[in-house]
């Protein structure tokens, strides 16, 4: 599917958007990788430590919050509780994302949130459900609809780099932002998967 996907957007750039013909060849194909047997809580959580933070800089956090409860023989469901908070601290999280995780932890543990039922949402209720929580917005949406859903045709608007890369291939052609996403859709996600690693 990959392969298929990157050849259609190599033709449609080639006619419209040059510059984004060379990120395509540079970059190569590039595959959404849906991880498998990855746990909807760790999946909240990680893109909590995502937010608002360089790629580094969140990487950091995470193993050391995987290493902590990987120490205490618990998952990472069994460790991000009250007890743990001055530990959580110490890993590296702000109290407003320590509240963001132990909130989606209340709401799977209650049941008001299940990954069999994310799994069948569309985009629009998906992000309804998952804004619902305290600490999760419009980017940890999309974030979470590319890596943990595979959603093919998701832009984030809120992300920055996204940002300054589209309006970076559309410079020197007569291309809007808007424009080139129209051209490349239903394909947003890897468009913004070619620009995160042009800049990585």
């Amino acid at each position: 599917m990959g392969r298929e996907i990157h050849s259609h957007l190599i033709e449609v750039s080639k006619k419209h958007c040059k510059p984004l013909q060379k990120l395509l060849q540079k970059n190569g194909v590039i595959e959404i990788n849906v991880p498998k047997n990855f746990p909807l809580f760790d999946c909240l959580t990680q893109t909590v430590i995502e937010q608002q933070l360089a790629y580094a800089a969140a990487k950091t956090i995470w193993q050391r919050l995987n290493k902590a409860a990987s120490s205490a023989d618990q998952t990472l469901f069994q460790f991000c509780n009250q007890k743990n908070i001055e530990v959580l601290k110490k890993i590296g999280l702000s109290g407003n994302k320590i509240r963001a995780i132990l909130g989606a932890r209340s709401a799977i543990k209650n049941g008001d949130l299940n990954a069999d039922d994310l799994l069948v949402m569309n985009y629009e209720k998906l992000h309804k459900t998952i804004t619902s929580l305290w600490g999760f917005g419009n980017w940890s949406v999309d974030m979470i609809a590319i890596f943990y859903y595979g959603m093919t045709n998701i832009w984030s608007d809120q992300d920055l780099i996204l940002n300054r890369g589209i309006k970076s291939l559309c410079e020197k052609t007569d291309l809007s932002p808007e424009d080139l996403l129209q051209l490349v859709n239903p394909y947003q996600s890897y468009l913004a998967l070619h620009i995160w690693r042009y800049k990585d």
